[in-house]
C-alpha cells in the first residue's frame, strides 16, 4: 500500500452535522457493514460534542470527479488525561494492508504532541486482528471484563502511556 495516497483528514464539523453529506453517509454504511448492532456508533449526536475528534483515511478518485473513496476511520474522545478511542475501523476491502496501524500511528503521533498521557480502549476478546493491531502501536491487555458487550462477548481494556 502507498500510503502517499492517502490523506488522514479531519473533516470540518459543518460538513458531519450535514446527513446528507456522502462522506458521513460512507462511514454510517461502514460501520453498520462492520459492527453488530448494538455497536453502532451514534456519529450525529457524538460527533457534535466538542470533545469528539474525528479522522478518516481517503484516497482521492482518479480524475477527482467522484470525489474521495474511504478506507478507514477513527473516532476518541480527548480528556485532560486520559483520551479514549471508540472506533478503529478499516473498509474491509482495505484490511490487512497496514492502513490501522497507519491511522493509529498518527492518531497517536497527534496526541503525543498535544500532551495527551495516557490513551486506552476497548475490543472484543474475539477480535484477533484489532488486538494484533493495538499490541502493535504500543497498547497493552489491562483487564478483561466478561459480557463487556453482552452475554458470552467479553472485552478488553487496552491502554497505551505516552508521556515520558
Amino acid at each position: 500500500m502507498d500510503f502517499a495516497e492517502l490523506s488522514f483528514v479531519k473533516p470540518p464539523a459543518k460538513k458531519l452535522r450535514d446527513s446528507s453529506d456522502p462522506l458521513l453517509r460512507s462511514v454510517k454504511q461502514v460501520e453498520k457493514r462492520t459492527f453488530p448492532t448494538g455497536e453502532f456508533f451514534n456519529f450525529d449526536s457524538e460527533l457534535a460534542k466538542r470533545t469528539t475528534h474525528f479522522y478518516c483515511a481517503l484516497r482521492e478518485s482518479a480524475g477527482g470527479s467522484k470525489g474521495s473513496e474511504l478506507y478507514g476511520y477513527i473516532v476518541f474522545v480527548r480528556s485532560k488525561l486520559v483520551t479514549r478511542i471508540h472506533k478503529v475501523c478499516v473498509v474491509e476491502g482495505q484490511r490487512g494492508k497496514g492502513v490501522g496501524k497507519w491511522m493509529m500511528g498518527l492518531v497517536l503521533a497527534e496526541l503525543r504532541k498535544g500532551g495527551a498521557e495516557k490513551v486506552d480502549l476497548w475490543v472484543d476478546t474475539d477480535r484477533e486482528a484489532a488486538r494484533r493491531l493495538y499490541l502493535s502501536c504500543g497498547f497493552e491487555e489491562k483487564e478483561t471484563v466478561n459480557d463487556y458487550y453482552s452475554a458470552g462477548r467479553h472485552g478488553i481494556r487496552m491502554e497505551v502511556t505516552l508521556a515520558n
